[in-house]
């Protein structure tokens, strides 16, 4: 007999599954060996599928990005149904999820706001994974899914974006392309959310933004940053009334607003 915790994380019928999770990075043991970690010190590159770049990747391999995006939904759900209690978006009208793989985000915020439509953008493949549990969770009315590029792509209209896991996958150069990238699509008064694992401004802990940033070195390009880096990068942009929320178990929501 499973326990309530193993029934929440063990049996697919569960919201917060994480059978999914558990099957890439067993598909992906390799990068969690030492040998992967010395040759990604060694040369600063990503060894993810063999050291290939992860995002050209899933652009190339379909079957790829979709396994990835379902482990990714696997880790989402539980944070997904947390912080949008923490943000007010009752005055909101379109979430804009961006690189926002299964939806996992916009399902939570529109759970929890009745008001608010939702748009997931992503790559083409990831897009079908996303429409996969916009179905299952009967949300065809209020959400939908558009394909596109973060880099090259025009963003759909929104007046909330929002970025899971998405700027520690970059250096901080492409965060201020992001970051400046919502700030001229926004309408005045739209608001741009990050989500993610912060570490402290002074960089000692916690542990766990460490452990992330270990594995940012292994999968992406990227690493994790502190409130006050992505406050500055807001600030940087544009946008005003920047607040930095803690939600749970370390990770932290940055919201800031358009004049």
């Amino acid at each position: 007999m499973l326990t309530t915790l193993a029934e929440d994380y063990l049996l697919e019928s569960s919201p917060t599954y994480l059978g999914s999770m558990l099957d890439l990075i067993s598909e992906n043991d390799f990068v969690t060996s030492p040998k992967a970690l010395k040759q990604a010190v060694l040369t600063n590159s990503s060894q993810t599928y063999g050291g290939e770049d992860v995002f050209k990747s899933h652009e190339e391999q379909v079957e790829r990005a979709q396994r990835f995006t379902r482990g990714m939904h696997s880790i989402s759900m539980t944070p997904a149904l947390i912080w949008p209690s923490q943000v007010d978006l009752s005055q909101n009208r379109c979430l804009l999820d961006v690189g926002g793989g299964s939806g996992a985000h916009a399902i939570g915020a529109l759970r929890r706001w009745q008001n608010l439509h939702a748009i997931v953008f992503d790559i083409a493949p990831v897009c079908e994974v996303a429409d996969e549990f916009i179905k299952k969770y009967r949300l065809e009315a209020r959400m939908s899914s558009i394909p596109g590029s973060l880099w090259d792509s025009q963003y759909p209209i929104a007046d909330v974006h929002f970025y899971s896991q998405i700027y520690h996958d970059w250096p901080i150069e492409k965060c201020r392309f992001l970051t400046r990238k919502s700030f001229d699509s926004l309408p005045s008064g739209g608001k741009i959310i990050i989500h993610e694992v912060l570490y402290n401004d002074d960089k000692t802990g916690p542990f766990r933004a460490a452990s992330a940033s270990v594995s940012m070195l292994l999968w992406t390009e990227g690493r994790q940053y502190s409130g006050k880096e992505l406050t500055d990068v807001l600030r940087e942009a544009g946008f005003i009334n920047i607040k930095v929320l803690p939600t749970s178990n370390n990770w932290s929501v940055i919201c800031g607003q358009k004049p």
